[in-house]
């Protein structure tokens, strides 16, 4: 069933819509608004992939939230609504209601294969982004080059930046750095609900402390944190973050980090919202 839930009028024109793929695309210019919504849900599901890719190119909303349809997988969609979405951006008129181009793009819990993630990377407007969020897209069977392709794609103008839930663990996360530590516009990262141990947080640190701009950083918390059955050892995380408190001392750069388990990568349950942030500055402690 449709989550738009149509009413009856509405759905049979859709489907009437889309028995002629050609009839659809051309009637796109004509379509009311309140069409758009029910069409593209019925084409993303049908996998009409030339009338998703118009659909994008002639969207009437802001926003086009894409997350929730990828919670399976659909081969080829995500590449039309990609392809829809580069030529939207190569134009001169954008035929939304945008004064400006699109400058964020969140994709979010799904699963991408390697070939999505190759074609997003690949698109040429893609460069221009200023926000990034993948949280909760599985990155643990990714190949390696493929993020931090991406990465270095959006590096000189991306300024936020969400990896929340994605499966990373320290193979992944040390293969971006290079990469995120290019990315000089980049005030706002979150890393949170990965699993990550105290020497890569080292390393990122160390790789982010020449960002200039970056002010915002939410990290999970270490691994080191944990018992061996997954539980969280207050006395243990009190320990890392005296150490990352060491670490930012050393750097010798004002900065304040955020350490959260919000949600905790073994059982996906909040564990504190609200973690006290560690600082390093001239008249500031921990």
């Amino acid at each position: 069933m449709s989550i738009w839930n149509p009413p009856r009028l509405l759905d049979q024109a859709v489907l009437s819509l889309l028995r002629d793929e050609a009839l659809a695309i051309s009637a796109l210019e004509y379509l009311p608004i309140e069409l758009f919504p029910p069409l593209f849900m019925e084409a993303f599901y049908g996998s009409c992939r030339e009338t998703l890719k118009a659909m994008v190119q002639a969207w009437p909303f802001v926003r086009l939230p894409l997350g929730g349809l990828m919670e399976m997988p659909h081969l080829g969609t995500l590449q039309a609504m990609l392809d829809g979405l580069d030529v939207l951006l190569s134009q001169k008129d954008q035929p939304r209601c945008l004064t400006n181009p699109l400058d964020t793009l969140g994709i979010t819990h799904c699963l991408l294969t390697n070939s999505d993630l190759t074609h997003l990377s690949q698109c040429p407007n893609i460069s221009q982004l200023k926000g990034l969020d993948l949280s909760g897209v599985t990155l643990t069977y990714s190949s390696p080059e493929l993020l931090p392709g991406l990465l270095e794609k959006v590096a000189a103008t991306l300024q936020e930046l969400y990896l929340d839930q994605c499966g990373i663990m320290d193979s992944q996360l040390e293969a971006i750095l290079p990469a995120l530590s290019h990315c000089f516009q980049l005030n706002f990262f979150s890393i949170r609900g990965n699993f990550l141990s105290m020497a890569i947080m080292d390393k990122m640190l160390r790789h982010t402390s020449a960002l200039p701009s970056l002010c915002q950083e939410l990290y999970p918390v270490p691994q080191e944190s944990f018992s061996s059955l997954g539980i969280l050892q207050m006395g243990r995380l009190a320990q890392c973050r005296a150490e990352l408190l060491e670490i930012l001392k050393d750097l010798g750069r004002p900065r304040t980090i955020w350490i959260s388990s919000s949600p905790c990568p073994h059982c996906g349950e909040d564990t504190f919202d609200h973690p006290e942030p560690i600082t390093y500055g001239s008249n500031t402690s921990a």
